[in-house]
């Protein structure tokens, strides 16, 4: 049995609209077994064979000319789905790693990534998911080229997961097909600060960069209590605050205080009649993770 681990990630982070994630240290594990194998964990969940992961496993095998394995997938899920935490990045990045093991492929992580662009249409979480850290990726040429970075100075990372879905295919059919100059100004410079920021560990105008004139001012109609949260969140001493992915999830960057941060979000929807879970995480720095393993159920 194969199992392969691949973290949640948060795509965008305020002003790094379309280019920018960063890998979480929650995970979901999948399990690729074939029907001779014993059982997986009595908490994982059968995936149908039109999955994300099988897409990314045919994907595979298609690239290296090879019949696809035929083996079942199983999932233990502790990323929220539909939630703006990358949920479906795992699933496509599982089937192809998955594959490109058991195939024995040499596909690099470039390749990787550019095949989990051809499922998920950007790589912001694909990215991150398989690489770790936080990474910018652009696409050039028809090719992705991607940079890990790693922030100078230890951040934590609060995300408030409030018990609503909201699809990301609503969220970007809300944003508009042209942005004005002012706006394309105003988060060139705010995600030029976010970059300064990360990589020299002056967080003093981190929630200023983190502020988005592209997505988060049109996707804050689909979220009530968006702006109370973030406003909630900075209160209480985040450095930066902003809508995960396309929401509706709200992530919050600190280096201390994170259970006052924490409950002041989770009281912030309360107020909205919203119910959330909150989660105190640190960036996973190695990505996805693999290991044959036999599992006695």
């Amino acid at each position: 049995m194969l199992k392969v681990s691949v973290p949640a990630t948060s795509a965008n982070l305020g002003s790094g609209f379309d280019c920018i994630g960063v890998a979480l240290n929650l995970y979901n594990d999948f399990y690729f077994f074939s029907d001779n194998e014993q059982g997986v964990p009595s908490e994982a969940v059968l995936l149908e064979k039109r999955s994300l992961a099988h897409q990314g496993m045919n994907l595979v095998a298609e690239v290296l000319k090879k019949d696809t394995p035929n083996l079942k997938i199983a999932v233990r899920a502790s990323v929220p789905s539909s939630r703006g935490l990358g949920s479906s990045a795992t699933l496509a990045v599982a089937g192809l790693v998955a594959a490109n093991v058991l195939l024995k492929g040499k596909l690099d992580e470039e390749k990787i990534i550019s095949l989990a662009t051809e499922i998920e249409g950007h790589p912001d979480n694909a990215a991150p998911a398989l690489v770790g850290g936080m990474v910018i990726s652009v696409t050039s040429f028809n090719e992705i080229k991607y940079i890990k970075i790693r922030p100078q100075n230890n951040l934590r990372i609060i995300v408030a997961v409030p018990d609503f879905q909201l699809s990301t295919v609503a969220a970007r059919n809300i944003l508009p097909k042209q942005v004005s100059r002012e706006d394309a100004v105003f988060n060139t410079g705010r995600f030029g600060m976010f970059m300064t920021s990360i990589l020299t560990g002056d967080y003093r105008y981190l929630n200023i960069a983190m502020e988005d004139a592209l997505h988060q001012p049109y996707r804050m109609s689909l979220i009530p209590g968006f702006k109370e949260v973030i406003t909630a969140a900075y209160s209480k001493g985040a450095l930066g605050s902003c809508l995960s992915g396309a929401g509706p999830t709200v992530l919050a960057f600190c280096k201390d205080n994170e259970e006052n941060i924490r409950k002041s979000m989770v009281e912030a929807w309360s107020s909205f009649g919203i119910s959330a879970v909150t989660h105190v995480l640190d960036i996973s720095s190695k990505g996805t993770l693999y290991k044959f393993e036999n599992y006695i159920s």
